[in-house]
């Protein structure tokens, strides 16, 4: 039975009633009217009376079930339907008052969270409400939820559900922090694993020290290590482009999104080549801008120039993947041309006043933030140290008389925990002087060619001969030109290794050119080649335990120039790869029992590196895992490798990995 408007409001906090009436004249002034075609939340501020105009819609369309659906997708009833002609309706509005409700608020600090929007509902409330969701997840830019998510189906009580709002520190969440002043470390994890390719460091007058990107070389590639979840993200940097016609990426992650600039304007692209962009042209070349891109999933994404909201606009949806993060280029090489200084990524949303903080005064990290890296991995070596000492004066010798007892922490053949390495070819290619600075830009592609191929060929086979580097290096060119170029490009490289004293001399010796590194020299793939004499041939040989430390230790720095692709060096990696493999991987099968938890762990991110989809290496990562009680973290490990197994091999694998 139905009861006048004014009758049902006063029964309000007893029990809703939903009325009809016949046009909004007859609706208290506190009732807002929407029209049916409203697709925006709905915004209750302390007050969730609001009516539906029926008066002009066709009944036919807006049937029962369309009238439910955008009821519910608002999530709170509404006060009163508008329809002179009630009688259709009769039945549905004793529906929806049978429906039950729920009282909900969310608080900070004791006060009503201002605009509070909800997951999967087109509904934004202020205080105190009454919904008809069974479950519900607040959201808001800036804040987190303690509980995030509630669900009302066993919940009788007549007070209202509280969810306690809480304000984000700037620097949670964040994982990447490049200021670009000197280096590419990301100052948020500086042990992570990068590589730098042909990025300079300049002298700006406006921003001091910064990264120049030369558009189409340069870019800075993370290796992907499956932790972030980005089901939310944020992406600001200052830039300083020489060029915004067409595509330039600020950051990409394979397939997953980009955030760039096109035509001048701010652009975010997701799966499916959806490209999210500003209205109109923002950016201007050879001028500094603060940009923003702030993105939440199936919801919004919004573009930020110099701190302020400039554009805003639906979002679509991404999935996670194992891809890289590249800063300054993307899948497509749209790379990015000009000046780049203090390029920061959450995985969270931030709000408008953090996007003009961020702007206004920059990015300050925590102390303990800034410096954990560093405080974790002198912790655990100190206590490496110590769990050894103790380790070798209790512990016999284990396996057999060749074997020595297991050592537990990365130790190398020196006693040194870190060796500085001034040519590292595992996980990127970089060479560095006597200060660690960064020298690799120096070296052109085509010198940087020569570099390697003296460095392996002098490993393999003690040098190159001219002939065999001209058929590789110059395959078209004639004899004398041929000549002409070695003599040149060599030339070049010995005047860079002068410039800044490298104990490094490219040789000509027994008809071979050959690289010799002097005392105070280190390369990672030379000191492997000491453990392992047969790196680059075709051997079969065995590795001693005590070596196996030292081993592992530089394998897990990243794979043989993965961002190298050249036929000639392939050989070599194709090479590399089955030799580390056919030492470290008895000790998977053979001598498992008798290596410590850590080395063993080790071991397998080790393998891992050559092979991601080697059984036996993630069934033991993940039973040391669990062994830990990081069942998630197992859980991750074999969902990742289930997910590269049917990429690679189109089929689901179907055996144990528990």
């Amino acid at each position: 039975m139905l009861c006048s408007l004014q009758v049902c409001l006063a029964q309000r906090d007893k029990e809703l009633h939903i009325s009809i009436v016949p046009d909004s004249t007859s609706l208290p002034a506190n009732i807002s009217v929407i029209k049916l075609t409203d697709a925006s939340p709905l915004a209750v501020d302390n007050s969730p009376d609001y009516a539906i105009d029926l008066s002009a819609v066709d009944t036919t369309y807006w049937n029962l079930d369309r009238l439910d659906s955008l009821i519910f997708k608002k999530g709170v009833l509404p006060r009163a339907l508008i329809k002179s002609d009630y009688n259709f309706y009769n039945n549905y509005i004793d529906h929806l008052n049978s429906i039950r409700q729920h009282k909900v608020d969310v608080s900070i600090n004791g006060e009503p969270l201002v605009k509070t929007s909800w997951k999967s509902l087109k509904l934004t409330t202020t205080g105190v409400f009454s919904t008809v969701s069974t479950t519900l997840s607040p959201q808001k830019r800036g804040f987190w939820f303690s509980p995030d998510i509630f669900n009302f189906n066993a919940y009788n009580s007549e007070k209202p559900k509280v969810f306690n709002a809480y304000k984000y520190s700037l620097d949670e969440k964040l994982i990447f922090y490049l200021p670009f002043k000197e280096d590419i470390a990301n100052e948020v994890r500086q042990d992570q694993v990068a590589t730098n390719r042909d990025i300079q460091f300049v002298k700006d007058d406006v921003k001091g020290q910064v990264a120049y990107f030369n558009g189409t070389t340069s870019y800075v590639d993370f290796r992907s290590d499956n932790e972030a979840d980005l089901k939310e993200i944020t992406v600001t940097a200052w830039i300083n482009p020489s060029d915004v016609n067409n595509s330039h990426s600020i950051i990409g992650k394979g397939e997953v999104f980009s955030a760039k600039i096109y035509e001048g304007r701010l652009q975010f692209t997701t799966p499916g080549i959806k490209d999210h962009q500003t209205s109109k042209k923002l950016v201007e070349p050879d001028q500094w801008s603060h940009v923003a891109f702030v993105y939440v999933p199936n919801s919004k994404i919004y573009f930020y120039l110099n701190g302020e909201l400039v554009y805003e606009t639906n979002a679509s949806t991404i999935e996670h993947s194992d891809h890289s993060i590249l800063i300054g280029s993307n899948l497509w090489g749209q790379n990015f041309e000009g000046l780049m200084s203090e390029f920061s990524l959450w995985t969270r949303a931030l709000s408008d006043d953090e996007i003009n903080e961020v702007y206004t005064n920059g990015l300050v990290l925590k102390e303990d933030t800034a410096i954990s890296s560093k405080l974790i991995w002198f912790l655990l070596i100190v206590v490496a140290v110590l769990t050894l000492i103790w380790f070798l004066r209790r512990r016999n010798p284990v396996v057999n008389d060749r074997i020595p007892a297991v050592i537990q922490t990365k130790v190398d053949s020196h006693g040194t925990t870190d060796v500085v390495y001034n040519i590292q070819l595992l996980g990127g290619f970089k060479i560095f002087n006597k200060e660690r600075e960064d020298i690799t830009h120096k070296f052109s592609p085509k010198r940087k060619e020569l570099l390697l191929l003296l460095i392996l060929f002098s490993l393999k086979e003690g040098g190159i001969t001219s002939k065999k580097m001209g058929e590789l290096l110059w395959p078209s060119f004639s004899p004398s030109s041929v000549k002409n170029n070695r003599s040149t490009q060599i030339k070049e490289i010995r005047k860079v290794l002068d410039e800044y004293a490298m104990d490094i001399s490219i040789v000509y010796a027994d008809k071979k050119w050959k690289i010799r590194l002097g005392e105070g020299i280190h390369m990672d793939v030379k000191s492997l080649n000491e453990y392992i004499s047969f790196l680059f041939k075709t051997k079969k040989s065995e590795l001693p335990l005590d070596r196996l430390v030292s081993v592992v230790n530089i394998v897990d720095s990243g794979p043989l120039l993965p961002n190298i692709e050249m036929e000639w060096i392939d050989d070599f990696k194709s090479r590399y790869d089955n030799s580390i493999l056919e030492i470290l991987t008895p000790y998977l099968d053979q001598y498992k029992s008798s290596i410590a938890d850590e080395l063993l762990f080790d071991l397998c991110n080790a393998v891992l590196v050559i092979d991601p989809l080697h059984e036996s290496a993630v069934k033991t990562k993940i039973e040391l895992l669990i062994k830990q009680g990081k069942h998630m973290s197992a859980k991750k490990v074999a969902e990742n490798f289930m997910r590269l197994y049917l990429s690679f091999y189109k089929e689901e694998y179907t055996s144990n990995l528990i």
